[in-house]
This record gives structure tokens, sequence and C-alpha cells, in this order.
């Protein structure tokens, strides 16, 4: 895998677009792949040898370069300029988690390899497939395997690192091909101690899909729960899996969750949200492991598969409450517009000082993203990028 001048300018451009200032990409080799003479390429494949940020100041400008990677490898480099050194690294930290979520989207080659068995390629067949066209159809071939597809269903994706490689390193006196049968058997103990940390709930159910990752259809036994209000429920149920996850493989274990939708359409939907929530979380919020659709969703913008109807309908899920105050969402976005500096959008916006931060307040209480936090500043730019100075659509799908 190398990045190369086609490849970067639109990277560039996305990122300049949400970072609001110059960003200079790198090749593996130290090669500006702007086409800029920014003068720092010494500094870049500094970052890349060493493998770690790298910051230095020439003239009066801060540059911080921090490397880029790609299947555990460093291909290139990304650098930002600021007038503070902590501005600058805090922006090439961010520059970096973006490059490499738009570069996984660009090159990642799926190779799933699924266990032969029926429950399996059923799963398989209802999430990915396009045989089972019908719920109805899907209900049916379900009460034949034991899958009882009449109750409410979120999906959720569990990762761990090197699953098979650990496996078969901790049993390297077996010959191959005894050690791969037991590796089934094992995955079976994993799928089962992870259904007993839902007891009572006998309709969820486990496979493995390969490379180290597990599909869950998640039961849900509240008649109450639908899309808007699931967020908790299903959250809670992520974070449940995670800790058990981490007992057995520390630090290796990630969990992504899907919305609940109805229906075979629903399932499949979730399904596809629990992949985004996976690609974008381990770039964007590694640190939490537990990667709900609703905690990226802001970032789903950056990746061009998904329709620009999915990307409207998951930023309307979170800023739907700010939506439907028009107040609020015009004080927001003229405080984003300034840079989220408090004079400025109060003296535009003709209001008080402590007025617009009891208004940033309520806002943060509306969509619980905090306006004045950069992070969740980030996430409501992205989210509004496309509707500013337009009229927010409901989705159908919500309506």
């Amino acid at each position: 895998m190398k990045l190369t001048k086609e490849i970067s300018a639109d990277l560039i451009k996305k990122m300049e677009r949400v970072l609001g200032r110059s960003v200079y990409l790198y090749d593996e080799n130290g090669s500006d792949l702007n086409g800029s003479a920014s003068g720092i390429s010494l500094l870049a494949l500094k970052s890349i040898q060493e493998k770690r940020e790298v910051t230095e100041k020439k003239e009066d400008k801060f540059f911080s370069c921090v490397p880029v990677v790609y299947e555990g490898k460093n291909i290139g480099a990304v650098c930002v300029r600021s007038s503070k050194k902590e501005e600058s690294q805090e922006f090439s930290g961010l520059a970096k988690g973006l490059a490499e979520v738009l570069i996984y989207e660009e090159f990642l080659v799926k190779n799933i390899h699924v266990a032969n068995d029926l429950r399996s390629d059923f799963i398989k067949e209802i999430l990915m497939g396009t045989k089972i066209r019908t719920t109805e159809d899907a209900i049916d071939q379900g009460d034949i395997i034991g899958v009882n597809l009449r109750f409410k269903y979120a999906v959720m994706i569990f990762k761990i690192d090197n699953l098979y490689d650990y496996y078969v390193k901790e049993h390297k006196s077996l010959r191959l091909e005894v050690a791969r049968t037991k590796f089934q058997k094992y995955l079976k103990e994993i799928e089962d101690e992870l259904l007993c940390s839902f007891e009572g709930e006998v309709q969820s159910c486990i496979v493995y899909i390969g490379e180290g990752k597990f599909v869950m259809l998640k039961e849900i036994r509240d008649e109450n729960v639908d899309t808007l209000n699931s967020f908790e429920i299903l959250k809670k149920d992520g974070r449940r899996i995670q800790k058990v996850l981490e007992k057995k493989f520390p630090e290796r274990a990630c969990v992504s969750v899907g919305q609940y939708y109805p229906g075979l359409s629903g399932l499949r939907k979730s399904y596809e949200d629990a992949k985004i929530a996976m690609r974008l979380g381990e770039k964007v919020v590694a640190h939490k492991k537990v990667f709900h659709i609703l905690d990226v969703a802001m970032f789903v913008g950056l990746l061009n598969e998904v329709a620009e109807s999915r990307k409207n309908e998951l930023s309307y899920q979170v800023l739907r409450n700010l939506y439907q105050d028009k107040d609020l969402l015009k004080t927001t976005d003229e405080f984003l517009k300034k840079g989220m500096n408090l004079t400025e959008a109060a003296k535009t916006l003709h209001l008080h000082r402590n007025t617009l931060i009891y208004r940033l307040n309520k806002v943060k209480q509306l969509i619980g993203l905090d306006p004045t936090n950069f992070y969740d500043a980030l996430q409501i730019k992205l989210g509004l990028m496309a509707h500013l100075e337009e009229e927010v659509s409901i989705p159908n799908a919500l309506a």
C-alpha cells in the first residue's frame, strides 16, 4: 500500500475542509504529496522513521507531523501548522485519524471466511445476501434452524485482534489441521461465554465471520424500544460484552453497535451501522472500545460509499432536538462559524455573553454534545455541514 498524489488530492481536500486549515501529506519516503513547498519533508520523514509525533518550530509557526498507519504499517505522515505548539499537536492528531479513516475506506479489502454451518450461513445471508428478500421468508427459514426472527434485534460486531494467530502460537505443538479443528471449538466457547452474560435472552445468537470478528443478533426484549430511543439500551449491552472480552483478551477487543430498525431490511441496515461504527470507531474514538453508530455518526460524511440520505438520517438522529429549535440551531451555527469565539459570536447574534453561554449549555443538554468542547464541536460541525442555511428534512425512516 502506497500513498500517491492521485489518492492524496481528495484526502487533503477533505481534511482541510473539516479542520479549516492547511494540511500537508507525505508518502513513506517523506516526499511532499501536496505539490507545495512546505519545507518540512525531513520532519515528516523523521516522524515516519521514528514512528512518533514530531514537532518543530520554523520561524513563527509550529509544525507537528505524525505517522499515518495502514494495516499496522507506516505509509506516510500528515503535518499541520499553527502559531501554538499545543494546537498544532492537537490538530495533527485529529488529521491522522481522519486520514486513516479515508485511506481505510479507499483500500480496504474484505476477506471474510465463515464456518460452514447452517446457522452461520443463514445469518450471513440475512445480513449480507440477496436470496432472502422478505421478512416473512427470513422468519420461515429462521424457524427451521432455530433462529426466531419475530423478536426485535440489533446487530453488534466484536473484534479480537490476532485471535487465530494467538491461538496457533499457544498451541504450536499441535499439527496445523488439528489446531484448526480445535480453533472451531474454541470459537464456540467464546460465543457461549458471551451469550451467558445475557442470561434469559435466549433468542440472541453469535457467529464467527472470520478475521477475529463475531456478529451478534442482539435480542431486544423491551416492547417500547424503537429506533430513536434504543441508544442507551444497546450501548449498555455493548459495554457488557466489552467487559467480558476485556477479561479474556486484555487490550485486544472492541465492540461496535448498530442501531435498531424493524424488519429484515432493518437488520441489514443495523449490520451496516455496526460495520461503519467499527471502521470509524477504531480510528476516531479507539480508546472507548465500544462504538455505537451514533458515537461516530458525524464522521460518516467522510465515507464516499454511504448514501447522502443515510448520512442525513444518522446526523438527524443525533441532532434532531437541535434541528427542532431554530434559535438554538442558529446560535450553534454562528458560534462555530466564529471559531468557537464567545465574544465574536455574541456580538454577531446581538446577545449578552452570558446569554450565549446559557444557550450553548442548553444545546449540550439537548444533544449530548458540547459546542464549547473542540471534539464535540467538530462533530456538530460535520453534522451541520450538509444543512447550513438549508431547511433540514426529516428522513422518511424516522418520520
